[in-house]
């Protein structure tokens, strides 16, 4: 079986992932440090991209085409923008978008999409439906949208974003992986855990709940790595 790419957007973030891979190995590549090993059963490419779009694209574009993947999860910490999401709170996405582009630019101009939306691929969906459906989890886990702009949410824009494409949650850099997923038809899946909301908002809370958004996020990744094994075991 190919390797599963795990993309984080920063060191805090991929730390979990560090501290329980075994046999690995560790390669550079366009600035991007890859640490190849086993998780779960699965053997794993796992990175951290530095923050924004750009970064995030140089990293998932140099792990499909060096490693030759074949499905990238994204794990890491998200703003919450429903005010359901608690900190702490996991989501995973069912479709991505980008907030802060003109809509006709991905459908009118290359790559000619349907719509805005990078949809998560739906075997990978299932096997995290079940993983809701089979375990408990200490945080609430919701399925919907995530949607990525370059600028980090506090009040500003809050309201505009939740009025036009209502999301979950918010973040930096899935929809620059996840188009990337989609140009390379690379299956693709994020699971994000609310490291801010509404109410405790800014990056001081960012920056405080940062770590045990990512240790939640980093245990449904786990999760699903080993239903990844286990699902390949039994095909």
């Amino acid at each position: 079986m190919k390797p599963t790419g795990i993309i984080c957007a920063v060191e805090r973030e991929l730390k979990p992932f560090l501290e329980v891979i075994t046999n690995e190995a560790i390669h550079t590549h366009a600035s991007v440090t890859f640490h190849e090993g086993m998780i779960g059963g699965t053997r794993v490419i796992a990175l951290y991209s530095g923050v924004c779009k750009v970064n995030a694209a140089i990293a998932a574009q140099a792990l499909i085409d060096r490693f030759d993947v074949e499905r990238v999860i994204v794990s890491g910490t998200a703003g919450g923008m429903d005010r359901r999401l608690k900190i702490g709170d996991t989501v995973i996405a069912t479709e991505v978008a980008y907030h802060d582009m003109d809509e006709g630019i991905l459908t009118e101009y290359h790559p000619w999409m349907k719509d805005i939306y990078f949809y998560a691929d739906e075997h990978l969906l299932s096997l995290s439906k079940h993983i809701v459906k089979e375990h408990h989890f200490p945080q609430s886990v919701f399925l919907g949208r995530i949607v990525t702009g370059e600028a980090f949410i506090d009040q500003d824009g809050r309201e505009q974003i939740n009025q036009r494409l209502d999301p979950l949650c918010v973040d930096m850099e899935t929809a620059a992986i996840a188009h990337v997923c989609y140009a390379n038809k690379t299956p693709f899946i994020a699971v994000r855990s609310i490291s801010d909301t509404e109410e405790l908002s800014g990056e001081e809370n960012f920056s405080r709940h940062c770590d045990i958004a990512a240790k939640n996020s980093f245990h449904f990744t786990e999760l699903l790595l080993k239903y990844i094994s286990a699902n390949h075991h039994e095909e």
